[in-house]
């Protein structure tokens, strides 16, 4: 829903049909804009946040999942990372629920990234499987071999080598297809490493094995 959200918001401010709180939160949105791109966080923030409770009264779907996920950037560039998932989810859930799967995309990599950086990537699985589901969908092989890549680290950690293997595996079959030589060989990297992991794992003792699971 984000692509050329500008351009539709100033066509819609324009429109003397809208209802008068819709133009004033498009007028809102265009002055946040403007801010964000001033370095201007807080006010673009504030103002963000106002026209989304405008759309969000008024059931202008489109618009306040472009404001959430803005607000969303915003939280997350001044640090706010645990604050930047509400917006985030809000925008997912209203693009998840409209079928806009492109921006649902997009906004599920956004909420893996905040997990990442909370130290929390278990909770980032479900939205790593849906980012590669819609990839795989519209044949988006970087997006499909990022998610992928995503989904061996998360297994990783959680000590599923069987398929934190296989996802790296694919990963980089993807890269090396698209000539991709370097991440490919990134992805190599983490396989030899992970295979050393999982033999390191069968050669321990059992009750060593037992404790480390």
């Amino acid at each position: 829903m984000a692509k050329n959200q500008e351009a539709n918001a100033t066509d819609q401010e324009a429109n003397p049909k809208l209802p008068q709180e819709i133009q004033e939160a498009l007028k809102w949105y265009q002055e946040a804009q403007i801010m964000w791109n001033q370095g201007r966080s807080l006010d673009a923030l504030s103002r963000f946040e106002a026209a989304l409770d405008i759309f969000q009264k008024h059931h202008y779907h489109k618009e306040a999942a472009n404001a959430a996920e803005k607000i969303g950037d915003i939280l997350f560039w001044r640090d706010n990372t645990q604050k930047a998932l509400k917006p985030y989810k809000l925008a997912l859930d209203i693009c998840e629920e409209y079928g806009d799967e492109i921006s649902t995309a997009i906004l599920c990599e956004k909420i893996v990234f905040v997990l990442k950086k909370l130290n929390d990537p278990e909770r980032a699985l479900p939205y790593l499987y849906r980012c590669l589901e819609i990839a795989e969908k519209y044949g988006d092989a970087h997006r499909a071999a990022r998610a992928l890549v995503g989904i061996g680290d998360v297994n990783r950690h959680r000590k599923q080598y069987d398929v934190a293997l296989e996802a790296y595996q694919l990963a980089e079959k993807i890269y090396r297809e698209m000539g991709s030589k370097e991440q490919a060989q990134l992805i190599a990297d983490s396989l030899a490493s992970l295979r050393k992991e999982m033999d390191a794992r069968e050669d321990a003792p059992d009750g060593v094995a037992q404790r480390n699971s």
